[in-house]
């Protein structure tokens, strides 16, 4: 798939919901900047419904519900969705047998256990405790791995039969049937929503599914190291990285 082009300055896409990942794509060298909170309410103000899509743990996700300007979050790279209902409550839709989860989940952390013999610099993120569904090794957040050695480790996991994505932070593994996309797709069935009336942004080959999946997808500029590990790349490219560059797509959008 060709690299993707620069975004222009507007499109004409008339869209209902932008989905987006989060860490290094809402964020921006760690926090979410000024100028990407105003595009956050401004999207609000437009009527389009932000849904996260990340990796990030179901603590940290109902922790950004309750304090973005948005209702829904897709979590743990698709293992479940989250409302924020009446009154702040958090309702939780598990997109993987609820019985299944812990089960799987004692399993991912014995397989942990092996990898850490191998690779003793790489281990659990410091979120890893308020995870349900799935295991996050830390690769760029409290501690800087080697983008090589994080591959490796990457690829040592897919070869012990489990999903392993890595990300610009974290390498994310589970047991299961899904990704980022099932679980937006899943979403948007639930809300009759069409994929013609959507648009993804994102930054790394943990989103690779939402670009295959989304017809309307952006990379912010950071994305840049990852193309040539991509096989579904997004259709156009920022010019500002993290929250910047998602600044850019709402502009170009609204």
């Amino acid at each position: 798939m060709n690299n993707p082009i620069n975004l222009p300055k507007n499109l004409t896409n008339k869209i209902k919901v932008l989905f987006t990942d989060v860490d290094d794509t809402l964020t921006f060298n760690g926090e979410i900047p000024f100028q990407t909170i105003q595009s956050l309410h401004k999207l609000k103000q437009a009527n389009i419904v932000v849904v996260p899509v990340t990796g990030a743990s179901a603590g940290w996700c109902d922790c950004l519900l309750k304090t973005l300007p948005i209702k829904y979050i897709i979590g743990e790279n698709g293992a479940f969705f989250m409302e924020q209902g009446d009154r702040g409550h958090t309702l939780l839709t598990y997109l993987k047998e609820p019985h299944q989860v812990q089960e799987d989940l004692e399993k991912l952390k014995l397989l942990i256990k092996e990898l850490n013999t191998l690779y003793p610099d790489i281990s659990f993120t410091q979120d890893q405790c308020y995870r349900i569904t799935d295991v996050a090794l830390d690769i760029g957040q409290a501690v800087k791995v080697d983008f090589s050695h994080a591959k490796s480790a990457t690829q040592w996991l897919k070869e012990k039969g489990v999903n392993a994505k890595l990300s610009s932070i974290h390498i994310n593994t589970w047991i299961g049937d899904y990704n980022k996309a099932t679980g937006a797709l899943a979403w948007l069935a639930s809300h009759n929503i069409s994929l013609e009336e959507t648009a993804f942004i994102g930054d790394s080959t943990n989103d690779e599914a939402m670009f295959q999946a989304i017809p309307l997808s952006v990379g912010v500029a950071n994305i840049a190291k990852f193309l040539p590990t991509l096989t579904y790349k997004p259709n156009y490219i920022t010019t500002q990285e993290g929250g910047l560059g998602f600044t850019e797509l709402v502009d170009a959008l609204i």
